[in-house]
C-alpha cells in the first residue's frame, strides 16, 4: 500500500508543473509533455487513494 509520501512526491511535482505551465516558460511541445506528465500523476495518486478506501486508520 502507498504512504502518504508517494502522494505527497507525485502532488508536489504536479504543483510543479502547474507553475512552470502558468509561468509561460515552455514552448508547445514541453508544455504537452508537462500537462501529459501531470495527468499521468493525477491518475496515480487516484488509484492510489481508490485503493486505500474503506481502510479504517486508528490515529493515537
Amino acid at each position: 500500500m502507498a504512504n502518504d509520501q508517494e502522494i505527497h512526491d507525485r502532488l508536489t511535482r504536479v504543483e510543479e508543473i502547474i507553475e512552470q505551465l502558468d509561468a509561460d516558460e515552455c514552448d508547445l511541445d514541453k508544455g504537452t509533455r508537462l500537462h501529459e506528465e501531470g495527468q499521468e500523476l493525477l491518475a496515480e495518486v487516484r488509484e492510489i487513494l481508490d485503493n486505500g478506501r474503506g481502510e479504517v486508520v486508528e490515529l493515537e
